[in-house]
């Protein structure tokens, strides 16, 4: 008996299955990959206008986060710092023939390496003109999210909790997903986050990572959630308003 189709034919149901599956796991993929923000990856490093390192001016020099960032006390965001702030120190450095004598000229009057500094020639213009230096976000949670800085600050939660050793970071990055599902788990059990301040400074990401990393933590976030009184919400409303 002839048959009207081949043999072969018999396959297309499972081939047709598995193409339509392959093409719906690829546009799943695609629609991940290309519709979702660089911000919200973790290593997520966009290239900034200027040059700035934290791990010159914070891991060497020991600045404090907050001389430049200096609302995250007080306020909901930790404010980028203007080009004032900057000159703030590199005017006084220019004056002195040297930034920390490393820069000075060796004769005294031919420019030093740090007035001939690209990247602070730039600061320096911006300064000048009044305009703001248009660095580029890198940590951004949705606009439909809120996250107060002053809040976790007071609570006793380090910058290092959320931003890791940025004092190492010669070009800052996203170390953590800072995704609903990470805060949360944070919101759940803080006390692996909460620094006793009586100790250790905040901002001192150095000494905070020792004491987090410390075999006691634990026991330590417990009594200072009891003695604080926290408890962190985990109800929608929180950050979404």
């Amino acid at each position: 008996m002839t048959t009207i189709f081949p043999k072969w034919t018999n396959k297309l149901p499972t081939i047709i299955a598995v193409g339509l599956l392959g093409a719906l796991v690829c546009t799943i993929w695609a629609v991940w990959y290309y519709a979702t923000h660089d911000y919200t990856r973790v290593g997520y490093m966009p290239k900034q206008p200027i040059d700035f390192s934290h791990q010159v001016h914070v891991g060497q020099l020991g600045m404090d986060c907050r001389y430049c960032h200096t609302g995250v006390e007080d306020s909901y965001v930790a404010n980028i710092p203007s080009a004032a702030s900057c000159m703030n120190c590199h005017t006084v450095a220019d004056q002195l023939s040297g930034y920390l004598r490393a820069a000075s000229s060796l004769d005294g009057q031919t420019a030093s390496a740090h007035w001939n500094n690209q990247n602070l020639m730039l600061v320096r213009a911006a300064y000048d003109s009044g305009r703001a230096i248009e660095w580029r976000r890198v940590h951004k949670v949705p606009d439909y999210a809120h996250f107060s800085h002053s809040a976790h600050l007071r609570a006793g939660v380090s910058c290092y909790s959320c931003h890791a050793r940025i004092d190492e970071m010669p070009v800052v990055y996203q170390a953590e997903s800072l995704s609903m599902g990470w805060c949360l788990d944070c919101h759940r059990n803080p006390e692996k986050h909460l620094v006793d301040t009586s100790q250790v400074s905040l901002t001192n990401l150095h000494a905070v990572e020792a004491m987090l990393a410390s075999a006691d933590q634990r026991e330590r976030g417990r009594t200072l959630r009891d003695r604080r009184r926290l408890d962190p919400p985990q109800h929608c409303g929180a950050c979404h308003y």
